[in-house]
């Protein structure tokens, strides 16, 4: 059964034999891993043994270790921690173990985001068949929003919207920061409504942004949270040339589409030979009808003028030039190229 990690401790009244908790968001997961240590404790599982695996056969001694109980103990909890995702040889083993999984045993599986072909694996059917798989990925801007209010709520303290958005603004994508600056607001000023000027003086400009929010905010035409991303990106010692490679994409998928659908070229047809999952068609039909065909030539004109400014064959600055191409995709022209 498929879960996400928000809803997990309303799903352990009863355990289940197996649960594999994956994803990119570290509070996420660490949450939904103490509440299920909190309820197998609850139902008797007193001893828990932790493994770091890697390989194949790492994960097949750490399995094989539940063959001998404590002698104190009926019921164990068997945690598989991995940096990665099981490969080949692990996944037999983890098969081998689920075909008839011990019933003094909750075995519990910690391991980064799984893509779509990992969950399509035989050992993660086998798990989601038999228990729970929960997903902890990274919150959207109004999860991460909705997120926050919870938080505040559990300490009592009341934001207005005005100070709830810069807050959410100030700390999304990366709700370890989010908690943190709740904590800090209860420590400062204890229960209670807070202005957005006692936020402000409180909370640090903690977000977290990836080259994907980048883009998408630009296909969404949200200039202002746009330019705050690229300056964020920028700060961190991005490489231009990863910002001008995401840009590239977008630009030059757009252009196709434009093209297809001129020539008459179902949507979906185009979607599909671009590789453009069904969540982003939207986004990306979104901003087509935004964007002329002349505006995407001349974006596609000035990539190039961008990677001669990376590669030092023009002396034109490629972060001015980067910007420039960020806001008029999404919807602002802030300066016009030099001639």
């Amino acid at each position: 059964m498929k879960c996400d990690a928000r809803a997990l401790p309303r799903q352990l009244k009863t355990l289940r034999p197996v649960y594999v908790i994956h994803g990119d968001e570290p509070l996420l997961a660490q949450e939904a891993l103490d509440a299920l240590r909190t309820a197998a404790r609850q139902q008797g599982f007193t001893e828990r043994d932790r493994h770091d695996v890697g390989k194949g056969d790492e994960w097949d001694m750490a399995l094989r270790s539940c063959d001998t109980l404590s002698l104190f103990a009926e019921l164990k909890i068997l945690e598989l921690h991995s940096h990665n995702k099981p490969d080949a040889a692990a996944g037999k083993a983890l098969e081998a173990f689920l075909k008839n999984p011990p019933t003094d045993i909750l075995l519990v599986i910690v391991v980064p985001r799984l893509d779509a072909a990992a969950q399509k694996t035989a050992w993660f059917n086998r798990c989601d068949a038999l228990g729970v798989t929960v997903g902890c990925p990274p919150l959207t801007g109004r999860e991460h929003r909705e997120w926050l209010q919870e938080r505040l709520h559990r300490q009592q303290l009341v934001l207005g919207a005005d100070a709830l958005d810069w807050l959410s603004g100030q700390t999304e994508g990366n709700l370890l920061a989010a908690n943190q600056e709740v904590l800090k607001l209860h420590m400062l000023y204890g229960p209670g409504t807070l202005e957005i000027t006692q936020v402000q003086a409180a909370v640090g400009d903690s977000a977290r942004f990836t080259l994907f929010d980048l883009t998408d905010t630009a296909l969404a035409g949200d200039a202002a949270k746009t330019s705050r991303i690229f300056f964020s990106l920028k700060s961190e010692g991005l490489a231009e040339s990863l910002v001008l490679w995401t840009l590239s994409r977008e630009i030059r998928s757009l252009l196709v589409l434009a093209e297809g659908q001129h020539q008459g070229t179902p949507p979906g047809q185009l979607f599909q030979s671009l590789g453009i999952w069904p969540k982003r068609q939207p986004l990306v039909s979104g901003a087509l009808r935004r964007l002329a065909p002349a505006t995407l030539k001349r974006l596609n004109t000035e990539l190039l003028d961008a990677d001669m400014a990376i590669k030092g064959q023009s002396p034109d600055d490629a972060w001015d030039i980067l910007l420039r191409i960020s806001l008029d995709l999404a919807g602002v022209r802030l300066f016009d190229a030099p001639h």
